[in-house]
């Protein structure tokens, strides 16, 4: 078989990846994807986190972002609260419940990480993330 090329590489790590963390979310018996783990990480760093926020960062479309944000409400995961500031716009914040979701997925994802860097050393890491963080400001300019 033919070597694989960088790009290749790159999205087959990534689709694994992502499937890995799909199977362990299922196994846990989250009725959530791996988006809705990575909006949930956004409002758990970023206190006063609004929808039209996450859209921004996750770079999705708000429409995208309220099915996102309206199934997590549902599963009691978040909530919603006022903007003092902005009565047009809502706060997104974890409910206990989805609190106690982030602590099992945190521990998922450092075990993930653990996996996927073993026999790498710390140099090669740091080259790594130097890399992909060029190609992610290129990827800004397609």
């Amino acid at each position: 078989m033919q070597k694989l090329t960088s790009f290749e590489s790159m999205f087959n790590l990534i689709h694994t990846t992502k499937r890995h963390m799909y199977e362990s979310i299922l196994q846990l018996g989250l009725p959530i994807s791996p988006m809705h783990v990575r909006v949930m990480k956004i409002i758990d760093r970023k206190p006063h986190t609004t929808a039209n926020d996450i859209a921004c960062f996750i770079n999705r479309d708000k429409a995208q972002v309220t099915r996102l944000l309206n199934l997590l409400i549902k599963e009691s995961f978040i909530e919603k609260f006022s903007n003092p500031d902005d009565k047009r716009s809502q706060y997104l914040g974890l409910t206990t419940q989805g609190k106690a979701v982030i602590v099992k997925l945190i521990a998922l994802e450092d075990r993930m990480q653990q996996q996927l860097v073993n026999g790498v050393t710390d140099a090669e890491l740091a080259q790594l993330t130097a890399v992909l963080d060029k190609m992610n400001l290129n990827a800004k300019q397609l």
